[in-house]
């Protein structure tokens, strides 16, 4: 049987200052990984998969759950954090919708730091874009708690 080595960084605080950007990440949207996503999260509303249904509505195809862009947040967080960092909060505001087919890109910063006891917060402010440069998701702010060096779990 073959190993898969899987590499387990972590993000620590003091390495961390404000005005870093956070390394992005994208997503390809598809009709399948939606309809994926709405089996796990038990949403089965029509407009994020019937076509049909969707046109008779006004729009022009099935468009994502705006949960799904909330779970993209999260894997963002989580890769650029590593493995001992903690999302605690995580806000957002939805801008446009997406569609089969969109490519999004997950961006964001740090705007604040700061240390109580052995605790590291990092503030982050957030945002997702399409293909276009148009912000699907704005104002995203997270709430990131970052191990101090010498300090893992």
């Amino acid at each position: 049987m073959k190993e898969i080595a899987v590499e387990m960084k972590t993000l620590y605080f003091d390495d961390v200052k404000e005005g870093d950007a956070i390394p992005s990440i994208t997503k390809n949207i598809k009709l399948m990984n939606m309809v994926m996503y709405q089996g796990a999260t038990w949403d089965f509303h029509r407009y994020h998969y019937d076509t049909e249904f969707v046109q008779q509505k006004g729009f022009a195809k099935p468009f994502l759950d705006g949960q799904m862009l909330g779970a993209y947040l999260g894997h963002f967080l989580t890769d650029w954090t590593g493995v001992d960092g903690t999302i605690k909060k995580l806000g957002f505001r939805f801008t446009n919708l997406v569609y089969p087919g969109d490519v999004l890109t997950c961006r964001g910063r740090v705007i604040r730091r700061s240390q109580e006891g052995d605790q590291g917060f990092v503030e982050c402010y957030l945002w997702i874009e399409n293909q276009k440069g148009e912000r699907v998701l704005d104002k995203g702010t997270a709430l990131i708690i970052l191990p101090l060096r010498g300090q893992e779990h």
